[in-house]
């Protein structure tokens, strides 16, 4: 399963009046601390607002990075799938500590490109609603959190309104577990992502899709980490096949990379994306994900 400064959102300036006396009350420093103590107005935004942007670029074959296209399995450049910038921001409100609701915002720009069948560079996909609960789990170094995406048919460049499906609906989990005594963690991302139809979706419309990428990290330095992601499972079944035996799984691919986090809100993470079913330099892509928080 890419991965700019940091942008100031709220320039606070404050204003202190120091009182000057040869002796102060007792409820008067009283008094003051509570003022000194009070939270600014970006504290309160911080507290219940959240902003974050996660960016996935994938380029060309190592074999020629300059090509426009991304490579397929086999090697050959995909002019359906060019080089581009997969983009996602989430704006959320959150429910308390550990819950959140919110909105996301997706799009792709192609710099070089358009997908084969489409003449714009730039393209909205279909936003999505957000529900999410972290640390249902939080014990003895296991951690567990839980996403629910509900994707709306709003954008004509992506799959839903194309197959005229009505929604989608995908429920997360993300587990992670840091290794006692070391600087390795390790996870499973996975999703199973249900296509609710319609009367009028295409003969061959999507109906499910599963997701299975375990991951691994390993902590170098304070702000440096080999990572290293694992498609496994990509398994996508279209209506009218077999419930099972329909099922069409894309090939396994591998992910090492070095993850740089730049500041405590910014971290870019360059990676190689292999098929082990195909190790050439000609299947193999340079790919990255930046991830970006506001608050």
């Amino acid at each position: 399963m890419v991965k700019k400064p940091k942008i100031e959102l709220f320039v606070i300036f404050g204003i202190t009046i120091i009182l000057s006396n040869s002796v102060l009350a007792a409820n008067d420093l009283g008094s003051a601390s509570t003022l000194h103590a009070r939270p600014t107005l970006y504290d309160k935004i911080v507290e219940k607002a959240a902003l974050s942007y996660f960016g996935i670029y994938r380029g060309g074959g190592l074999n020629d990075l300059g090509n426009s296209a991304n490579p397929t399995v086999s090697g050959n450049p995909d002019p359906t799938s060019p080089q581009g910038i997969e983009n996602l921001i989430t704006t959320g409100y959150k429910l308390d500590q550990n819950r959140m609701i919110g909105v996301i915002t997706h799009f792709s720009y192609y710099p070089f490109l358009s997908p084969q069948g489409s003449d714009r560079r730039f393209q909205m996909l279909d936003p999505i609603l957000m529900l999410s609960q972290a640390n249902i789990i939080n014990k003895k170094g296991f951690k567990l959190s839980t996403r629910l995406n509900i994707f709306l048919p709003l954008s004509k460049d992506d799959i839903l309104l194309q197959q005229n499906l009505a929604a989608a609906i995908s429920p997360t989990l993300i587990l992670n577990y840091d290794v006692p005594g070391s600087s390795l963690s390790l996870g499973i991302y996975s999703y199973l992502r249900g296509y609710i139809p319609t009367q009028n979706s295409a003969v061959n419309a999507l109906s499910y899709k599963i997701y299975v990428a375990p991951n691994a990290s390993y902590q170098i330095s304070k702000t440096v980490a080999a990572t290293l992601w694992v498609d496994v499972i990509q398994a996508v079944r279209t209506q009218n096949t077999g419930f099972i035996s329909g099922i069409q799984n894309t090939p396994v691919d591998i992910e090492p990379g070095i993850n740089w986090d730049i500041t405590k809100n910014i971290s870019i993470n360059p990676i190689i994306n292999i098929y082990p079913g195909n190790p050439t330099l000609a299947a193999t892509s340079l790919q990255a994900i930046i991830i970006a928080k506001a608050f």
